[in-house]
Formats: structure tokens, sequence, C-alpha cells
């Protein structure tokens, strides 16, 4: 966490992890700062812009402000670490799958020198790069990447719709469901 928040570059994955903890028995920075090892793909400011620009109805970190919200923020950052390990880039190999600390796997990628970490759209976009390597901390190493990692379990929530609907407030759900016009009423 302290080599995080020293970097202004990760200032809104800090943020990130500050919002998630807000919901009830969440703490991953607690458990970022602890002994670890960990291994961390931390995305830049501008892959949280990029994100935020892509998800409806959410135009900042602010806007995760449900309890749902908070958990499905959880569930992405949980997604960019690796417990139990420090993975150095000289440790990864083309193929190599590694498990997080979310349960899913991402994929390394290698070729010509540049190292990429494929999450499950990498088949539909491009894998997130590793823009730097290596960098040490007390309790494991950080990669920094140009995007954030989405895993399967964010994915069906974006694509069932249920991020818009967790976006709105009862009355626009009480509104826009046919089954509910007497309620609205």
């Amino acid at each position: 966490m302290e080599t995080a928040q020293a970097t202004d570059v990760l200032s809104s994955l800090v943020a990130a992890l500050g919002k998630a903890d807000e919901k009830d028995g969440t703490d991953l920075i607690g458990t970022l700062s602890g002994n670890g090892p960990f291994t961390v793909f931390a995305p830049t400011n501008d892959a949280f812009a990029a994100l935020l620009e892509g998800l409806e109805g959410f135009d900042s970190l602010e806007d995760f402000d449900t309890e749902d919200e908070k958990a499905l923020l959880a569930t992405i950052l949980k997604y960019h670490v690796v417990a139990g390990t420090v993975a150095k880039s000289t440790d990864l190999s083309d193929g190599q799958m590694i498990a997080t600390l979310q349960e899913e796997a991402v994929t390394i990628g290698i070729n010509g020198g540049t190292v990429s970490i494929k999450d499950k759209q990498a088949e539909e976009v491009e894998a997130a790069k590793v823009l730097i390597a290596d960098v040490e901390a007390t309790n494991g190493v950080v990669h920094v990447i140009d995007k954030v990692l989405l895993p399967q379990a964010v994915i069906d929530a974006i694509n069932d719709g249920k991020m818009e609907e967790m976006s709105k407030n009862l009355v626009e759900i009480v509104v826009g469901t046919d089954a509910l016009s007497i309620l609205e009423a």
C-alpha cells in the first residue's frame, strides 16, 4: 500500500481500494498492508478513467456507492492481486496462468519482451500491458499495467445489465418495471 500511495500514477487504485473498503467486511487495504507476499498488477489512473468511461452510470469511483457496487469494485480489485508469491517479470512465462485473490486466474503473455496480462475479456479486446515491471515492496512486487482487468463475474454483471440496475434508485426501478405499475401509481 505504501508503494501505491507514493506513486502518483496509482492514485486512482488507492482511491478504489478505499472505496471498496467502505463495504462492511472488506479490508483490502489491510490485506495489502499485511505480510504477504503479494504480486499486484496495478492499473494506472488512465486505466481507471477508461474503465469508468466504459461503464454506464459510473463517472467516478464515488458512483460505486451501494454495498453491491462496492462489492463489485472489491471483486475487480482482488482480480489484480496474487497472494502467497512474489512473481517478478523474470519468473513469468508465456501462457502461464496465475490464480488471483479473487479466485479466477489471469494468463501471462510474453511477446518480444513485452509482458501482458490477459483477463476474461482479452479475447475481445487487447490484453493489459505491463508498463513498469518489478517495483519491489517490503511485502511483494508491483507491476504497473495499462488497463483494469475484469474477472468473469464482473463481465457477467455488465452483460446481464446488473451494473445498470445497481445505478438506479428504488423509484427508477419501480417506474421501469411493468409488474410494479400499481405500486408506482
